[in-house]
């Protein structure tokens, strides 16, 4: 018997029971789907973020208390003393809070921070300025409003000059931003940026969310995170301050990439397995319930091997019709994804590819088992069994 001929045989095996095979088949659309669809939106979120933090250069440092850890405006001041260096020093204080217009209301990230910030955020803007020096003492409530929040706020028009309400309190909104993603310390899209002074009397606090250094050479920037975390660990103890460079950000996100992927993947596979027990499990059902086709065919001439060939080759077509009906779903998935989730997705070929191979692994190994049992049925029997 040929190749060609079991194909034929376990074909038609799957065809006389398809919607037994379909559901066999479930386990293996699922598993394929979730690995394509969650290694896609994995990717794309940490490229996401990867590319926005690379986009700022690596001369910053990212200095962030622990809990309990005092940190104020004089942190800035205490920086520029340790660090003997030509360097740019941003404090910030950040919260959510609720904004709201004429026209809409919704919420977003507050972040209270000095116009310096303009300098390290790697941001720009897209209509009007940002908050100047002496406008911060003269003219505490104006604001920047992020891409997002422009768009769902301000109904189409400009907002320039326009007033807004940001956690119960007026604010004039001067400035508008251009699309940025991710940025240091907040999500610049869905946030409004408004004077420091002004947010710690809003929230009634003096202590700081995060303090940003720019060195002015790349090289630097290893430099000051070991001097800042040498000063704070020797004044307040390790850990009650957080101080990481650039790199190390982007080492640790990384790392935590590879994670994810590994995490994603496998549970993924968990979910293949299953879906290869399921095949195993119809498997042996079907072997039963042919018992006397086996005989029959083994009375014909069939060999062992031949029968071998007709199970495994069944169990492997469930599997891989499953890989490619969950490349379908996944493909479709990843499509929607970004509109669904509001998240960015990348495409991974690599993972459409070890998914549907892994789910033709899985026919071959859960298949094997009642395969043989298939093939060592007595042919004497199998022929008097009335099942």
């Amino acid at each position: 018997m040929t190749w060609l001929d079991s194909m034929r045989v376990a074909v038609a095996g799957m065809w006389h029971n398809k919607l037994r095979a379909f559901l066999t088949t479930l386990g293996i659309i699922i598993g394929v789907g979730a690995v394509v669809v969650l290694v896609s939106i994995g990717q794309g979120a940490t490229r996401a973020v990867t590319s926005r933090i690379e986009t700022l250069g690596t001369n910053l440092v990212f200095v962030t208390p622990g809990a309990g850890t005092p940190f104020t405006e004089q942190t800035a001041t205490t920086i520029r003393s340790v660090v003997p260096l030509p360097i740019t020093v941003v404090p910030m204080v950040q919260t959510h809070g609720a904004v709201s217009t004429v026209a809409a209301s919704g919420s977003g990230a507050v972040v209270g921070t000095v116009p310096d910030y303009l300098r390290v955020g790697a941001i720009h803007l897209a209509a009007g300025r940002f908050f100047t020096t002496e406008e911060m003492a003269s003219d505490p409530h104006v604001a920047v409003v992020g891409a997002n929040l422009v768009a769902s706020l301000f109904n189409g028009q400009s907002p320039i000059g326009q007033s807004m309400l940001l956690m119960g309190q007026q604010f004039r909104v001067i400035g508008a931003l251009d699309p940025v993603g991710q940025g240091p310390g907040a999500s610049q899209d869905n946030a409004v940026f408004i004077p420091l002074s002004t947010a710690s009397a809003l929230l009634r606090t003096n202590q700081l969310s995060q303090v940003i250094v720019k060195t002015m050479n790349p090289n630097q920037a290893a430099l000051v995170a070991n001097l800042l975390t040498n000063f704070y660990t020797n004044q307040l103890g390790a850990n009650a301050v957080t101080v990481a460079s650039e790199d190390q950000v982007l080492q640790t996100l990384r790392a935590t990439r590879a994670t994810l992927a590994q995490l994603l993947t496998g549970t993924a596979a968990i979910a293949l397995i299953v879906g290869g027990i399921g095949i195993m499990n119809i498997m042996l059902v079907s072997v039963t319930e042919r018992t006397r086709e086996i005989g029959v065919r083994r009375a014909l001439g069939a060999t062992r091997e031949d029968i071998v060939l007709q199970f495994l080759l069944e169990a492997m077509a469930i599997s891989v019709t499953g890989g490619l009906l969950g490349l379908g779903v996944g493909g479709a998935l990843v499509v929607v994804a970004p509109h669904w989730f509001h998240t960015p997705v990348t495409f991974s070929p690599l993972a459409m590819v070890l998914a549907f191979v892994f789910s033709g692994a899985v026919g071959v190994v859960f298949g094997l088992y009642p395969a043989f049992q298939a093939s060592h049925k007595d042919p004497i029997h199998a022929l008097r069994y009335d099942g």
